[in-house]
Protein backbone atom coordinates (compact mmCIF):
# COMPACT_ATOMS: atom_id res chain seq x y z
CA UNK A 1 0.00 0.00 0.00
CA UNK A 2 3.03 2.25 0.40
CA UNK A 3 3.65 2.03 -2.91
CA UNK A 4 0.45 3.47 -4.24
CA UNK A 5 0.70 6.23 -1.40
CA UNK A 6 3.89 7.40 -2.46
CA UNK A 7 2.38 7.32 -6.26
CA UNK A 8 -0.58 9.45 -5.23
CA UNK A 9 1.37 12.21 -3.78
CA UNK A 10 4.28 12.22 -6.21
CA UNK A 11 1.57 12.82 -9.34
CA UNK A 12 -1.27 14.74 -7.02
CA UNK A 13 1.70 16.54 -5.23
CA UNK A 14 2.95 18.55 -8.44
CA UNK A 15 2.64 22.34 -8.71
CA UNK A 16 -0.23 24.22 -7.79
CA UNK A 17 -2.28 20.56 -8.05
CA UNK A 18 -2.55 20.32 -3.82
CA UNK A 19 -3.76 23.66 -3.29
CA UNK A 20 -5.99 24.17 -6.43
CA UNK A 21 -7.53 20.85 -5.55
CA UNK A 22 -8.34 21.61 -1.89
CA UNK A 23 -10.08 24.78 -3.12
CA UNK A 24 -11.87 23.79 -6.16
CA UNK A 25 -13.32 20.70 -3.91
CA UNK A 26 -14.20 22.88 -0.95
CA UNK A 27 -15.89 25.63 -2.93
CA UNK A 28 -18.25 23.26 -5.82
CA UNK A 29 -19.43 21.34 -2.61
CA UNK A 30 -21.24 24.06 -1.84
CA UNK A 31 -23.46 23.42 -4.64
CA UNK A 32 -23.51 26.88 -6.54
CA UNK A 33 -21.09 27.67 -9.84
CA UNK A 34 -17.52 29.28 -8.54
CA UNK A 35 -16.36 32.32 -10.03
CA UNK A 36 -12.98 31.54 -10.65
CA UNK A 37 -11.30 35.10 -8.61
CA UNK A 38 -12.62 33.35 -5.78
CA UNK A 39 -11.73 30.28 -6.41
CA UNK A 40 -8.00 31.95 -6.78
CA UNK A 41 -8.56 33.63 -3.92
CA UNK A 42 -9.56 30.63 -1.64
CA UNK A 43 -6.46 28.17 -3.45
CA UNK A 44 -4.15 31.46 -2.75
CA UNK A 45 -2.72 31.44 -6.24
CA UNK A 46 -3.06 33.84 -8.79
CA UNK A 47 -5.88 34.48 -10.98
CA UNK A 48 -3.96 33.98 -14.17
CA UNK A 49 -2.51 30.69 -13.41
CA UNK A 50 -5.84 29.21 -12.25
CA UNK A 51 -7.27 30.05 -15.24
CA UNK A 52 -4.61 29.15 -17.55
CA UNK A 53 -4.88 25.44 -15.38
CA UNK A 54 -8.44 25.24 -15.74
CA UNK A 55 -9.45 26.34 -19.42
CA UNK A 56 -5.67 23.64 -20.44
CA UNK A 57 -7.64 20.98 -18.91
CA UNK A 58 -10.19 19.58 -21.79
CA UNK A 59 -12.21 17.76 -19.01
CA UNK A 60 -13.33 20.79 -17.01
CA UNK A 61 -16.99 21.41 -16.74
CA UNK A 62 -17.85 24.93 -17.08
CA UNK A 63 -21.52 26.88 -16.75
CA UNK A 64 -22.41 28.99 -19.60
CA UNK A 65 -21.75 32.23 -17.85
CA UNK A 66 -17.85 31.15 -17.71
CA UNK A 67 -17.76 29.48 -13.74
CA UNK A 68 -16.56 26.76 -12.87
CA UNK A 69 -19.00 23.36 -12.40
CA UNK A 70 -16.22 21.37 -11.29
CA UNK A 71 -12.92 19.44 -11.49
CA UNK A 72 -12.56 16.29 -9.69
CA UNK A 73 -15.85 17.05 -8.05
CA UNK A 74 -18.41 18.44 -9.97
CA UNK A 75 -21.95 19.64 -10.39
CA UNK A 76 -22.50 18.22 -13.88
CA UNK A 77 -23.85 14.59 -14.00
CA UNK A 78 -21.57 11.76 -14.41
CA UNK A 79 -22.09 8.07 -13.24
CA UNK A 80 -20.95 8.67 -9.34
CA UNK A 81 -23.07 10.28 -7.48
CA UNK A 82 -21.47 11.89 -4.11
CA UNK A 83 -24.05 13.19 -1.57
CA UNK A 84 -22.69 15.39 1.21
CA UNK A 85 -25.16 17.48 3.99
CA UNK A 86 -28.45 18.02 1.56
CA UNK A 87 -26.30 18.71 -1.45
CA UNK A 88 -26.01 15.82 -4.79
CA UNK A 89 -22.80 16.16 -6.71
CA UNK A 90 -20.81 14.01 -8.54
CA UNK A 91 -17.08 12.89 -9.06
CA UNK A 92 -14.87 12.10 -12.72
CA UNK A 93 -14.01 8.77 -11.45
CA UNK A 94 -14.85 6.84 -8.40
CA UNK A 95 -11.80 7.47 -6.36
CA UNK A 96 -11.96 10.80 -6.60
CA UNK A 97 -14.71 9.75 -4.51
CA UNK A 98 -13.12 8.20 -1.47
CA UNK A 99 -10.90 11.64 -1.47
CA UNK A 100 -13.84 14.06 -0.78
CA UNK A 101 -14.74 13.05 2.87
CA UNK A 102 -11.42 13.77 4.21
CA UNK A 103 -10.72 16.95 2.13
CA UNK A 104 -14.42 18.29 3.16
CA UNK A 105 -14.22 16.74 6.89
CA UNK A 106 -18.05 15.74 6.62
CA UNK A 107 -19.96 12.62 6.21
CA UNK A 108 -20.87 11.39 2.64
CA UNK A 109 -22.40 8.38 0.61
CA UNK A 110 -21.32 7.63 -3.09
CA UNK A 111 -23.94 5.53 -5.54
CA UNK A 112 -22.36 4.28 -8.75
CA UNK A 113 -22.79 1.21 -11.03
CA UNK A 114 -20.98 -1.62 -11.89
CA UNK A 115 -19.88 -1.31 -15.84
CA UNK A 116 -19.81 -4.93 -15.63
CA UNK A 117 -22.90 -6.25 -13.97
CA UNK A 118 -25.05 -2.94 -14.14
CA UNK A 119 -25.32 -3.63 -10.16
CA UNK A 120 -26.08 -0.63 -7.72
CA UNK A 121 -22.99 -0.03 -5.62
CA UNK A 122 -23.38 1.99 -2.15
CA UNK A 123 -20.90 3.27 -0.06
CA UNK A 124 -20.77 5.38 3.08
CA UNK A 125 -17.78 7.26 4.44
CA UNK A 126 -16.46 9.30 7.29
CA UNK A 127 -13.68 12.10 6.99
CA UNK A 128 -11.59 9.08 8.83
CA UNK A 129 -13.35 5.30 7.39
CA UNK A 130 -15.42 3.64 5.05
CA UNK A 131 -18.47 2.59 6.90
CA UNK A 132 -20.47 0.39 4.58
CA UNK A 133 -20.11 -0.85 1.34
CA UNK A 134 -23.02 -2.62 -0.39
CA UNK A 135 -21.74 -5.09 -1.83
CA UNK A 136 -19.22 -5.94 0.68
CA UNK A 137 -17.20 -7.71 -1.99
CA UNK A 138 -17.01 -4.37 -4.33
CA UNK A 139 -13.66 -2.67 -5.57
CA UNK A 140 -12.14 0.28 -6.96
CA UNK A 141 -10.12 0.97 -10.16
CA UNK A 142 -7.05 3.14 -10.34
CA UNK A 143 -5.31 3.49 -13.55
CA UNK A 144 -1.93 3.87 -13.81
CA UNK A 145 -0.43 6.95 -12.59
CA UNK A 146 1.96 7.54 -15.41
CA UNK A 147 -0.30 9.39 -17.41
CA UNK A 148 -0.43 12.35 -19.65
CA UNK A 149 -1.60 15.40 -17.43
CA UNK A 150 -2.95 17.07 -20.58
CA UNK A 151 -6.27 15.85 -20.11
CA UNK A 152 -6.30 14.17 -17.00
CA UNK A 153 -9.88 13.64 -17.12
CA UNK A 154 -9.49 11.78 -20.00
CA UNK A 155 -6.53 9.97 -19.43
CA UNK A 156 -7.28 8.79 -15.90
CA UNK A 157 -10.27 9.94 -14.33
CA UNK A 158 -12.76 8.05 -17.30
CA UNK A 159 -11.14 4.85 -15.80
CA UNK A 160 -11.75 4.76 -12.77
CA UNK A 161 -14.74 2.55 -11.90
CA UNK A 162 -16.45 0.53 -8.87
CA UNK A 163 -16.54 -3.29 -9.36
CA UNK A 164 -19.14 -5.28 -7.97
CA UNK A 165 -16.31 -7.92 -7.06
CA UNK A 166 -13.12 -9.00 -7.88
CA UNK A 167 -14.55 -11.40 -10.91
CA UNK A 168 -16.63 -8.54 -12.14
CA UNK A 169 -13.43 -5.98 -12.86
CA UNK A 170 -11.26 -9.00 -14.23
CA UNK A 171 -11.85 -7.58 -18.02
CA UNK A 172 -10.42 -3.82 -16.77
CA UNK A 173 -7.64 -5.20 -15.38
CA UNK A 174 -6.52 -7.24 -18.91
CA UNK A 175 -7.43 -4.21 -20.67
CA UNK A 176 -5.32 -1.54 -17.68
CA UNK A 177 -2.16 -4.16 -17.23
CA UNK A 178 -0.59 -1.12 -15.21
CA UNK A 179 -3.68 -0.24 -12.88
CA UNK A 180 -4.95 -1.18 -9.65
CA UNK A 181 -7.83 -2.75 -8.17
CA UNK A 182 -8.13 -2.77 -4.83
CA UNK A 183 -11.07 -3.31 -1.93
CA UNK A 184 -12.62 0.13 -1.47
CA UNK A 185 -12.12 0.18 2.20
CA UNK A 186 -8.06 -0.74 1.49
CA UNK A 187 -7.91 2.36 -1.48
CA UNK A 188 -9.62 4.49 1.21
CA UNK A 189 -7.14 3.78 3.81
CA UNK A 190 -4.39 4.88 1.33
CA UNK A 191 -6.21 7.85 -0.01
CA UNK A 192 -6.38 9.31 3.43
CA UNK A 193 -2.93 8.76 4.18
CA UNK A 194 -2.05 10.47 0.75
CA UNK A 195 -4.60 13.15 1.67
CA UNK A 196 -2.83 13.93 4.48
CA UNK A 197 0.80 14.42 3.01
CA UNK A 198 -1.20 16.58 0.36
CA UNK A 199 -2.35 19.01 3.41
CA UNK A 200 -5.81 18.14 1.97
CA UNK A 201 -7.09 16.31 5.55
CA UNK A 202 -6.17 16.83 9.53
CA UNK A 203 -3.27 14.69 10.47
Amino acid sequence: MDDLRASLVSVLGHGDFPLLMGAIVRLVAQGEPVALDRLADEAGLPLDRVESWLHGQPGTDWAEDGRLLGFGLTQRRTPHRFRVGNRVLYAFCAADTLFFPPMLGEKASVESTCPSTGQRIGVELTPEAVTSVDPATAVVSQASLHFDMTDIRANSCDHGHFFASLDAAAEWRRDHPDGAVRPIGEYFTVGLAASRELGWAAA
